[in-house]
């Protein structure tokens, strides 16, 4: 079953974003020319950024089999972005076709993706959320929906919280993402760094 989260939101594609920036960066078609002009900006400034969004998505990969594999069969992957081949859910249900998949972006663009491609295998749930990390309040009741808080839930925050200012708290941020998780959850988090930048 596939669930798409209701409330229409304006789709902007005079303005870069990170998602569709991201979908380039993997290779993608899903993207406009704001978004490619400044993804190659990005790539002028830092040359492998494209290596590293294959690196970051090959990463989702392995932790999300690992965790299916020791029987995680709950995922709330916030800032999902353009889906690409394969999702989270195609992941996970392809060990646990019963796995329920809450995916949650703030792009409406990724919505419309989302309605288009994300099916679930008919034994689990996949559900999408209109949402944005910096209101994490909103993406946990909507994921209640879908997911049951008192199983343990994997918890994705892939290549996002480094898209997230200081001035809106990112730490806060984390800490109410994880305060609802019950126990036995995991984190999947991935962070960009400077720390190998010569």
């Amino acid at each position: 079953m596939t669930d798409t989260g209701s409330g229409a939101h304006p789709m902007d594609t005079s303005r870069p974003h990170s998602a569709r920036m991201y979908d380039y960066f993997l290779g993608g078609k899903d993207n406009y020319p704001v978004d490619v002009a400044a993804a190659e900006q990005v790539t002028s400034l830092f040359p492998a950024v494209s290596a590293m969004a294959r690196t970051n998505r090959a990463f989702m990969h392995r932790a999300s089999r690992l965790l299916a594999e020791r029987g995680v069969r709950q995922f709330l992957d916030i800032g999902t972005g353009i889906p690409t081949r394969p999702n989270l859910h195609q992941i996970v249900q392809g060990i646990a076709p019963e796995a329920r998949v809450v995916y949650a972006d703030n792009d409406p663009i990724v919505l419309r993706h989302a309605e288009a491609l994300l099916h679930s295998a008919p034994e689990g749930r996949t559900a999408y959320v209109q949402g944005d990390v910096r209101e994490p309040g909103k993406i946990i009741a909507a994921a209640r929906e879908t997911l049951d808080f008192t199983r343990p839930i994997a918890l994705s925050l892939v290549a996002l919280l480094h898209l997230v200012g200081d001035e809106d708290m990112p730490a806060m941020i984390l800490r109410r993402l994880l305060r609802p998780l019950p126990p036995g959850s995991y984190v999947t988090l991935s962070h960009a760094t400077g720390d190998f930048d010569p």
